[in-house]
């Protein structure tokens, strides 16, 4: 691997395709998530497919706060701290009140707790609304600080930068496994890029990386192996005691964050200039997906609960079938109406806020 500084004003063309395939992971991960999480309920051969689908699609998260990282610490962005947040409270806060509504009526209307302003309130303020809805809270957390890492990355040598990294994978990736398997409890507090903060950094950092077909080969194998590593260990785990335990699919346990910076460098490698004139088609669908990712997010939750408890005729879900089968299925199910449903509303006035 080597360092290649990028021109600030270049548009990456790979923070697209990463986004894209990021959301689709998301909706995979949701689609397989009630057999992979429920050990026994299912026969060992469905829960082993859901369990590769689940292993695979947890870097998702992660990439999504290392692409933010990528673009909001870019050198060449220079605004207040006032316009910052003018711009995220239209493309964030406008979505998230709306659906977080949204997802308070659907949730009163199934539990059936009456509703009220101040039930609602304090949904919003603890969190998060809606199960899913806690990255929303994490992003907004995120972006609190964002102002200060500007600063931190624009001085901070290359060397300093990867001090904080190495403090933040040991501290909140490796610590609870150290923890977990000796009980051994260390009580140093490092404050400091605590939880998905150290993402947002890495996705600046790895920023002027670049690797060589060999290099792209290589990750594609070290990709594999944590894959099949966290399938595995989550088998073994789950086995010991007859449920589920998502030790190693954690969104930041150490092979899920490897996974998540070789899909990052596996995709800043590709030349996405000779895909949009070769396939067209292919690359205008994915720079749409990307654009319409937080909107799917939002939505995405909402259709899969419908489609396996409120459609009149039949129940779509990873075990209506074979998952082996019932999980594409589904899960393309959901992207086709969730992105139909984006680009119907971003015709309408003022519900394209809603889905930006």
């Amino acid at each position: 691997m080597k360092r290649v500084s990028m021109p600030p004003t270049e548009r990456l063309f790979y923070a697209d395709a990463i986004r894209a395939l990021s959301i689709i992971a998301i909706v995979f991960l949701h689609v397989s998530s009630p057999i992979a999480q429920d050990f026994p309920g299912y026969p060992l051969a469905w829960w082993w497919i859901a369990n590769v689908v689940y292993s695979c699609a947890r870097p998702s998260i992660a990439l999504f706060v290392m692409i933010s990282g990528l673009l909001l610490l870019a050198p060449g962005k220079e605004e207040s701290i006032r316009t910052f947040f003018q711009k995220r409270f239209v493309r964030i806060a406008i979505p998230f009140l709306s659906w977080g509504l949204v997802y308070f009526f659907w949730k009163t209307r199934m539990q059936g707790p009456e509703f009220s302003f101040a039930h609602a309130a304090k949904d919003f303020i603890q969190g998060p609304v809606y199960y899913h809805l806690w990255f929303i809270y994490t992003i907004v957390g995120i972006y609190l600080a964002t102002p200060i890492f500007r600063v931190y990355v624009k001085t901070a040598s290359r060397s300093n930068q990867l001090y904080l990294l190495v403090l933040w994978f040991i501290g909140t990736s490796l610590y609870p496994l150290i923890k977990y398997y000796t009980g051994i409890s260390i009580g140093i507090p490092i404050m400091v890029a605590g939880g998905f903060l150290g993402a947002f950094l890495l996705g600046n950092f790895l920023r002027d990386v670049s690797v060589g077909k060999r290099g792209v080969g290589f990750l594609w194998l070290v990709f594999v192996a944590c894959a099949a590593f966290t399938a595995f260990s989550t088998f073994t785990v789950s086995n010991q005691t007859k449920a589920y335990n998502g030790l190693f699919e954690d969104f930041l346990s150490p092979n899920v964050v490897v996974m998540a910076i070789c899909v990052f460098l596996v995709f800043k490698s590709f030349r996405f200039d000779d895909i949009e004139n070769k396939i067209p088609v292919f690359f205008k669908t994915m720079t749409f997906i990307s654009s319409a990712s937080f909107s799917v997010y939002l939505m995405h939750i909402l259709v899969l609960e419908i489609f396996k408890s409120h459609l009149p005729w039949f129940s779509l879900s990873a075990s209506f079938i074979h998952p082996l089968i019932g999980i594409p299925v589904t899960a393309i199910a959901t992207m086709i109406v969730c992105v139909s449903v984006v680009v119907i509303m971003r015709k309408i006035p003022y519900l394209k806020f809603i889905l930006p």
